[in-house]
């Protein structure tokens, strides 16, 4: 399991936290909890309560929604991670859109989405820009798929 700093080192070299101040990084590493799950396992569907922001540590995760079928891959040597179910930070918008499915057995930290927002309320410099990124997130998710 992953130690409060790793988290951290994780959460500040993602694209979705990036702009976050040291203190508000902690706050959200403190509020994260790492889950182990297992190939085959449906973490959402349509019309599910998007209650997590998820980011894949490892494994591989498809994305079924209206526009089709998508992979998204992290793999150990790439030292990178990716956030999905951002869906949980969009005000006004509680429920899932799409199917979320593991295709191996993965590694992937969860973060409440109702806790995160608090905490980017109380740092607004943090949340802004995180507000700011999940906006480029969502347009390129959506960008080239008409």
């Amino acid at each position: 399991m992953l130690g409060p700093a790793q988290v951290k080192e994780i959460l500040g070299k993602n694209a979705l936290f990036k702009g976050c101040t040291d203190s508000t990084l902690d706050e959200i590493a403190g509020v994260s909890k790492e889950l182990k799950l297992e190939k085959g396992q449906v973490i959402y569907r349509p019309g599910d309560d998007a209650v997590f922001v998820y980011v894949l540590l490892e494994g591989i995760v498809t994305f079924l929604n209206q526009s089709g079928l998508e992979f998204l891959n992290v793999q150990r040597e790439m030292d990178r991670s990716m956030v999905f179910g951002w869906i949980a930070l969009v005000p006004d918008h509680g429920q899932r859109i799409g199917t979320a499915q593991l295709l191996e057995d993965s590694r992937v930290l969860a973060l409440d989405g109702e806790r995160l927002k608090a905490i980017l309320d109380k740092d607004t410099e943090s949340g802004y820009a995180v507000m700011q990124n999940l906006s480029s997130m969502i347009a390129s998710t959506f960008a080239g798929k008409r």
